[in-house]
């Protein structure tokens, strides 16, 4: 057995059905308690993208947002969707929709508590997982774990799936070699990071709803050429999601697998890989910080639909059946199909040839360079999380050490990119699906541990909302939450105020 077919093996052991159920159940679990507040609040989130919340420390909810946004929208909302079709039929994507609707929920628990326990270091807001494992759970092991955990799995191995699929679309439409696209677009990672999480966000708000906004527009171009498709395209996938399709009601259970596995790589809900962008947004209660990012899951569903839809719309897709040998389905919109098809592979290209039926030639272009932003602004996330990881592991070192660190993580974000640039398809994805379901296992059960605290910052944000108070502030100590002491000096002002007594508030 070679190394691509351990590293395929090990993904399968990984993503086995008892992930499934605790992602699926999480998710669910989070939802009724917090009475599906992620469909409930959709006026109030869009209000809170837009408080004028800045400071030294933090980062304008907005630009928290797109940072987050950035980091999920990405080559799964491309390239994933084509590879949850391969191996769960058309009726993954339907799966895909109903575990993201459900797994904002978890976004905002984890966002949330984030938030509760971040701190300030060295000039700036840091959050994570490993903060509310030390602060929240008293697990300091535990925390320096999922920490290193995040270092290796985040900036290393899930980068191998998006420098991959930025490869392989340009060689595809351009035949430009893997090497050069790993060279120059690592080269122009490496200018963006050496500004923090100031530039990554200042780019991210600029990048994000242009890119997302093309990208939508010329999805909605060929859904409209093939209009009259559509409701046959849309009862396959509901057919096939539920077992029912003649054709591929065998992958029922393949379908819901491959529909939850794909869904998380692509919204990360669940993970943790949110946290650190969402804890450095400057905001008067955690509450807003759970709202605006369990949007971004929305944004991030609303891709991943489309690009299912146009590439079963326009029959640029393969189905393979349960033995993994057979295929149920051979697209006929490119002969890529049928060379794919040899290899057993799915990705970028089946979305170039669906674009190609619109735009011919130039259509997988518009895809790659997409793509190519898409992918970078995940990247950058990928590289904050990774340096905000380090800060944390280092956290009794000197200022010189962390920023010396950070050097090295930043000058070294351009050889990872290289490397899985010039990898194999199939190893690089299940490299980065590795990474994404160890870290899952570790933070969703944190986050249940954690539940009825987090269900608590909620209540107590709508409680001061239906209280008539537009901006809820946040006072650990009236909840009797420990460990949170820089929200006292966030709020001293605000919380004298609602307490009439300074010195008894702090």
């Amino acid at each position: 057995m070679n190394y691509e077919e351990v590293i395929v093996a090990l993904d399968g052991y990984m993503w086995a059905l008892p992930l499934i159920l605790l992602i699926f159940g999480a998710a669910t679990y989070f939802s009724i308690r917090f009475k599906f507040i992620q469909l409930r609040s959709l006026k109030h989130q869009i209000q809170l993208l837009f408080k004028d919340n800045d400071s030294d420390y933090g980062i304008k909810p907005i630009e928290a947002f797109c940072t987050v946004v950035a980091y999920r929208v990405g080559t799964a909302n491309i390239a994933g969707v084509c590879v949850a079709i391969l191996w769960g039929g058309p009726g993954a994507i339907i799966w895909m929709v109903i575990c993201s609707i459900l797994g904002a929920a978890i976004s905002y628990a984890e966002c949330a508590l984030g938030q509760v326990y971040k701190i300030k270091k060295d000039g700036e807001y840091r959050g994570g997982s490993y903060y509310y494992l030390e602060r929240g759970l008293r697990m300091k092991h535990l925390a320096k774990f999922f920490a290193l955990l995040t270092i290796i799995c985040v900036p290393i191995l899930t980068v191998g799936p998006h420098a991959n699929s930025i490869a392989l679309a340009f060689h595809t439409t351009t035949s430009v070699p893997n090497w050069i696209t790993g060279l120059v677009v690592g080269l122009l990672l490496l200018t963006v990071v050496f500004g923090g999480i100031k530039r990554i966000g200042k780019f991210s708000t600029i990048v994000v709803p242009i890119m997302t906004g093309i990208y939508l527009l010329l999805t909605f171009m060929i859904i409209t050429m093939n209009i009259e498709s559509v409701p046959s395209v849309v009862s396959t996938m509901i057919s096939s999601a539920f077992g029912e399709n003649a054709l591929y009601g065998a992958l029922f259970g393949q379908a819901i697998i491959w529909g939850v596995k794909r869904s998380v790589n692509s919204s990360g809900a669940g993970m943790g890989e949110a946290v650190p962008s969402a804890a450095a947004a400057e905001v008067a209660h955690p509450g807003a910080t759970g709202l605006v990012n369990s949007m971004s899951v929305f944004i991030d569903v609303l891709v991943c639909f489309c690009t299912g839809l146009i590439v079963l719309m326009t029959d640029t897709f393969n189905v393979l059946a349960k033995d993994a040998v057979t295929y149920l389905h051979i697209g006929e919109g490119s002969e890529i199909m049928t060379e794919m098809a040899e290899k057993n592979v799915a990705g970028i290209p089946w979305t170039q040839a669906a674009a190609n039926s619109l735009i011919p030639e130039f259509g997988s272009i518009i895809i790659a360079i997409c793509l190519l932003f898409f992918a970078f602004t995940t990247l950058l996330s990928y590289y904050y999380q990774g340096e905000t990881a380090l800060v944390y592991l280092l956290d009794k070192s000197s200022s010189k050490v962390r920023k010396s660190a950070i050097l090295v993580l930043r000058l070294a974000m351009p050889f990872i990119f290289f490397f899985f640039a010039t990898s194999t398809s199939s190893a690089s994805w299940a490299i980065g699906s590795i990474g994404v379901g160890i870290m899952v296992w570790t933070n969703v059960i944190v986050l249940l541990i954690k539940s009825p605290e987090i269900i608590k910052v909620q209540k107590d944000y709508a409680a001061q909302r239906k209280a008539g108070i537009e901006e809820p502030v946040f006072n650990p100590q009236k909840l009797g939450i420990q460990n949170a002491d820089v929200w006292m000096e966030i709020n001293e002002n605000k919380i004298a105020r609602s307490s009439g007594d300074i010195r008894q508030s702090v």
